[in-house]
């Protein structure tokens, strides 16, 4: 795994309240630049023994409008549910995990924010059902990899309404996710699921172990969901 320190260093100095246009446009090619560097580690990861990754499509999608966060890198099943946009292929899977950074931000004159790393494991309804039909063990499993030194704080479901953390107990912390999106769907009458989104952000603060951790639990989490959707 690349060393997050020396992945975040070009962004050293950009400040999103400070940017300039010409920042702007530096930033997003940097972000591109740094996400490149983790595609590589990150497919050797979503390739097991005896199985490659090439049935999963990869791809950097800027995102000129967010000065803060420039851009996602984005895994999915390598399916196609349009024509002519990749962008509307990854949004759409039913699965995805995604990798972003961040930039620095100003609070006040005398706290600024450090860059860093937002990790996203996103599962739509079918992928939710994969999820849960996942054997147990596979998330004991990862759940005992993480355990022995202190939690990543602040690993949980993004959810703007209920607090839950991914850990511990992961499975079930899984499907009470899973099951809040579907109600939260029936309730709200939407077209759409209420995606169930594991999520990670880390900076600086964050002790560099974690880093790799959780990116290795939100990889391992999608190849065995890829492998569920082939049964």
């Amino acid at each position: 795994m690349l060393d997050p320190h020396a992945l975040l260093a070009p962004l050293d100095g950009y400040i999103v309240e400070d940017l300039s246009n010409a920042d702007i446009t530096t930033t997003g090619a940097l972000a591109a630049s740094i996400l490149g560097e983790l595609a590589e580690p990150v497919l050797k990861m979503l390739s097991v023994v005896g199985d490659s990754a090439n049935d999963i499509a990869v791809e950097f999608f800027p995102d000129p409008d967010d000065e803060g966060t420039p851009g996602t890198l984005v895994f999915w099943p390598r399916t196609r549910t349009s024509d002519t946009s990749t962008h509307e292929d990854a949004s759409n899977a039913e699965y995805s995990l995604r990798l972003s950074v961040f930039l620095s931000e100003r609070e006040d004159d005398d706290v600024i924010y450090p860059p860093g790393f937002s990790m996203v494991l996103k599962l739509n309804e079918n992928g939710c059902e994969l999820a849960k039909d996942l054997p147990p063990a596979v998330y004991e499993r990862l759940e005992f990899q993480i355990k022995g030194s202190k939690l990543p704080m602040g690993f949980e479901f993004l959810d703007d309404s209920e607090h839950i953390p991914v850990l511990p107990n992961m499975r079930r912390q899984f499907l009470k996710a899973i099951t809040r999106a579907h109600s939260v769907t029936a309730k709200k009458k939407r077209k759409e699921f209420e995606a169930v989104m594991a999520h990670y952000i880390w900076d600086n603060t964050e002790p560099d172990e974690h880093f790799g951790a959780v990116l290795q639990t939100l990889a391992t989490l999608f190849v065995a969901i890829h492998h569920q959707s082939k049964q």
